[in-house]
């Protein structure tokens, strides 16, 4: 077939080339772009690889389970892997993304009772719920499984100590009944997730239980939530799909092949490290007719000592050699294997090499500096991703629960709100604050928006300000004026 299309294609272009040579050689080129593109060559080593075009969500319902197992373990058992688990939730949660509740006047200004209020009332809940852990949790299993539930439900209890009575409860991806399918007409459930006549979501069917706790005959039936009591927070990477995917999915197997070569190559070296010395005899069947070490009148093979005392003098029987193991474990390639894979991983983490490895011994201050800003940018981005899944519909909810329980009476069903997420230090101090000082001079910033930058509040920060004034401290700022 291939043979008879290039005959067609060079008759053609003969043809064509009687009366206009240029379209001919135009032709023939257009045709040879057609023929294939390169991504899609199957000849030599390509020959195997054929990945199929399946949905997003039916790739998923095969392989996430297994996927996010090998995840779990590599966080577990990965000093690199767990190790920058960590990393990233100390620069994207830190000490909580904190909101700034934004209720204004009839003249536009700011409500200052009512947004301490509301403020100070969603901290008392806040501690009581340990939120604070929730959101690292969050972004954890985001890293893990890809995705995981949110469950909103009164909480009578929260009410008796004078808080809103709105409860938290983060479930696994584990407790989705993904085997509750149904295509029936009007409502339909895929893996779990039911879908109404317009294909938007209705609820979720859900093991009350983790059905890793115990047998599956334990665990009972699935039961149906609302979507209006349960968020699905997950990350889309393509239109087909309705759940996440674990965050490590790219680098799970190369990280799990770099695993088990350092755990090989330290336990070689921990058997060569073992050996002390070799005693060698061109005459095993007579070792010699006295015994340095018990005094008789025979050395045999058992006589040698398992151990040797330092500083011992010892008078060897002719011929016999003693000699120390010579181990090049690891060897050369170690170091520039170990750095490969780790920025490969690096990659896959958006964390700088220098970071993810803990090695700044080849990284020059202006790379280091580049590396750290493309990071953080990726921090935020993640902090974007918990905020705006997390603690945004949270906030919608808690104060939706306020109205129904008038826990708070002073504040409204629903309150506008900023969110302050934690921020960096500069890497240079002294000429990144030059450089915002410079922008203030300029008008390009603010210093409300340098307050957000750092993670600070810009409220508290002036209320400090203003009290080190009451104490004699002098408040100038960079620009001359007096607080």
């Amino acid at each position: 077939m291939a043979n008879f299309a290039q005959s067609w294609t060079r008759g053609m272009a003969s043809l064509i080339g009687l009366f206009a040579p240029g379209s001919a050689i135009a032709y023939m080129r257009r045709r040879q772009a057609l023929a294939s593109y390169a991504a899609a060559s199957t000849s030599g080593p390509n020959q195997a690889w054929r990945p199929g075009n399946k949905s997003a969500d039916e790739i998923i319902k095969t392989d996430h389970k297994l996927m996010r197992g090998r995840a779990r373990s590599l966080i577990r058992d990965s000093t690199h892997v767990s190790g920058a688990i960590r990393k990233i939730c100390n620069n994207v949660v830190f000490r909580g993304i904190k909101p700034q509740a934004g209720l204004t006047l009839p003249d536009g200004s700011l409500s200052k009772k009512q947004n301490d209020d509301a403020e100070d009332a969603r901290k008392r809940w806040a501690d009581k719920v340990r939120f604070h852990e929730m959101e690292n949790l969050v972004l954890r299993h985001l890293w893990s499984d890809g995705e995981l539930f949110v469950h909103y439900y009164f909480d009578p209890a929260l009410m008796d100590v004078g808080l809103i009575p709105l409860g938290v409860e983060l479930l696994e991806c584990d407790h989705l009944d993904t085997s509750k399918n149904s295509y029936a007409p009007g409502s339909r459930i895929k893996q779990g997730i039911q879908y109404d006549a317009s294909g938007n979501i209705e609820g979720y069917w859900l093991f009350p239980e983790h059905p890793g706790d115990s047998g599956w005959l334990g665990i009972g039936d699935s039961k149906f939530y609302p979507a209006s009591v349960i968020d699905h927070i997950f990350v889309r990477d393509r239109i087909s799909q309705n759940r996440g995917v674990s965050w490590l999915a790219a680098i799970v197997m190369e990280m799990r092949d770099f695993y088990e070569y350092q755990s090989g190559e330290r336990i070689a070296k921990r058997l060569a490290a073992a050996m002390g010395l070799f005693v060698t005899t061109p005459y095993p069947e007579q070792l010699g007719n006295f015994n340095p070490f018990t005094g008789s009148d025979k050395l045999t093979i058992d006589d040698i000592p398992k151990y040797m005392e330092s500083g011992r003098i010892l008078t060897l029987p002719p011929g016999m050699t003693i000699e120390s193991p010579n181990s090049d474990r690891p060897g050369q390639t170690y170091e520039p294997y170990t750095k490969t894979s780790l920025r490969g991983a690096s990659t896959g983490f958006c964390m700088s090499y220098e970071a993810y490895a803990n090695d700044y011994t080849d990284a020059s201050y202006s790379s280091a500096r580049s590396a750290s800003l493309e990071e953080r940018r990726g921090y935020m981005v993640q902090q974007l991703i918990v905020g705006s899944r997390f603690h945004a519909p949270g906030w919608e909810r808690l104060w939706q629960m306020n109205y129904l329980s008038k826990t708070v009476p002073s504040v409204p069903e629903a309150i506008p709100v900023v969110w302050q997420m934690p921020g960096w230090p500069w890497i240079d101090p002294y000429k990144d604050s030059k450089a915002a000082e410079q922008d203030l001079k300029n008008g390009t910033t603010s210093r409300h928006k340098l307050c957000m930058e750092r993670g600070v509040d810009y409220d508290e920060i002036m209320a400090d300000r203003s009290r080190e004034k009451k104490d004699g401290f002098d408040a100038t700022d960079p620009g001359g004026q007096t607080v």
